[in-house]
């Protein structure tokens, strides 16, 4: 693989590990402000570019192996790792396709759609993980989309793995870009310690450049402080638990589906 077109995977898969970051942002507000819909979309919305990320790095068709082969050594990523998953990879192939398959296969059995909460709370506390469309589960940091369950904690834990090896690579291949977004990065956090301080005194906050133009965050999983890119983020998420066990208003319980 050139250095062309490493770069350029190298700037996409920074990207989608932004986007990820960007999803579980909106997750763990959601969590916090229990709110069930919120929840459901932004853990729907953590499998989009977790889903590209493992497809670029893991592919499942043979012509495009050699170019996951050629990136996982860039970023020394083993062969055996959380987002090898093929379910994964595959997700949003033939999409329309599988919710036809799901619906056959579900055909006369009880189902759940939407919910938040604990499955076992339904019906009679026996449906299985295929018969569930959408739903997070906050005790075991399960979301369940078309009949497969991912376990968010550890999504989040392997999307820090590979953020921090990307953002390490990224920082070698346009090191004059990567400095430009520290400074940026630098000036707008300024800008907001500056703009707290004249909260709590009442004076006027100091005008910054940088206040409308801020760089991306580094990859940080865990929801806390940014951490350097260098470094893959230390603490999964989704965070706050109990928040999320008391956002469980159920959407809709447990349907028995017709023949």
């Amino acid at each position: 693989m050139d250095n062309n077109t490493l770069a350029i995977y190298i700037h996409e898969l920074r990207n989608q590990c932004l986007h990820a970051q960007a999803s579980f942002d909106l997750f763990n507000q959601a969590v916090v402000n229990k709110a069930a819909n919120g929840v459901l979309y932004g853990g729907q919305m953590v499998l989009m570019p977790s889903s590209q990320i493992s497809s670029l790095l893991w592919p499942t068709r043979a012509r495009a192996r050699g170019r996951g082969e050629a990136l996982r050594k860039v970023l020394q990523l083993p062969e055996k790792h959380p987002l090898n998953d093929r379910r994964l990879a595959e997700l949003w192939e033939r999409a329309d396709e599988k919710v036809e398959e799901w619906i056959t296969n579900t055909k006369g059995r009880q189902v759940v759609f939407d919910f938040v909460g604990d499955p076992a709370q339904l019906g009679e506390g026996n449906t299985p993980e295929e018969c569930i469309y959408r739903a997070y589960n906050p005790n075991t940091h399960t979301f369940y989309y078309r009949g497969v369950g991912y376990n968010l904690q550890a999504v989040a834990k392997a999307l820090s793995d590979v953020g921090g090896r990307v953002n390490a690579v990224y920082r070698q291949l346009f090191p004059e870009h990567a400095k430009a977004e520290d400074e940026a990065r630098r000036q707008a956090m300024e800008a907001q310690q500056a703009a707290a301080a004249a909260q709590q005194t009442g004076s006027p906050a100091p005008e910054s450049a940088a206040a409308n133009d801020v760089a991306p965050e580094p990859i940080d999983l865990s929801g806390g402080e940014a951490q350097a890119e260098e470094k893959p983020a230390k603490k999964a998420a989704p965070k706050k638990k109990p928040a999320a066990k008391k956002a469980a208003p159920k959407k809709k319980a447990a349907a028995k589906k017709a023949d």
